[in-house]
């Protein structure tokens, strides 16, 4: 089992308290950079992991790897969907390249094939990492960029959101819907 850092089990406490009101509060101190509460990029991997276990889903928060006694990888946190289990990356920065979801990839790989991934950007990401990554097969990643967060925080509901961004990935082979949405609409072309 891993062992904790006090700064890691003062996190999780304060995570673990948080209210939906808290978390739009703190959603909107990410976007404005004020959360100064939290080291740089904590508060957001906490909101994120927190808004899942609000919506009564499973959820781990952030944990390192260990190879040989030291951390080989820093995951941010991982949410359950019944038993599928999703990888969580959180990136706060307004815009994110394909950088970010190649490192998920990679994590990904070395993981059962079951295990898929979520990662999370509080701006958005740039058009090459969107088109990218919806032509890198195999897809095991869903893209979550500042309207679907909003969306999960105004609505309540991380596990909803997560249960269409799936079925739309298993559906229609795109780790973002706004491929979907994007001025046309999708029709049954029987």
């Amino acid at each position: 089992m891993a062992r904790f850092s006090e700064r890691a089990l003062q996190d999780r406490r304060r995570a673990d308290a948080l209210t939906w009101e808290d978390i739009e509060q703190l959603w909107a101190q990410v976007q404005t950079r004020t959360a100064t509460e939290w080291q740089a990029g904590r508060a957001f991997e906490y909101l994120v992991v927190r808004a899942f276990a609000l919506s009564g889903l499973r959820v781990e928060y952030a944990y390192d790897v260990p190879l040989e006694g030291r951390p080989f990888e820093q995951i941010d946190g991982m949410v359950y969907l019944g038993d599928v289990p999703f990888l969580i990356e959180c990136k706060d920065r307004q815009g994110v390249d394909i950088e970010a979801i190649a490192k998920l990839r990679n994590q990904l790989q070395r993981r059962p094939p079951s295990t898929m991934g979520c990662l999370f950007v509080s701006g958005g990401f740039s058009r090459s990492a969107l088109l990218l990554s919806n032509l890198a097969a195999p897809h095991r990643i869903t893209l979550w960029s500042n309207p679907d967060i909003s969306e999960g925080i105004e609505n309540r509901n991380f596990a909803g959101l997560l249960r269409r961004k799936s079925h739309e990935l298993c559906m229609f082979g795109l780790t973002d819907r706004a491929f979907l949405v994007r001025g046309k609409e999708v029709h049954d072309s029987r």
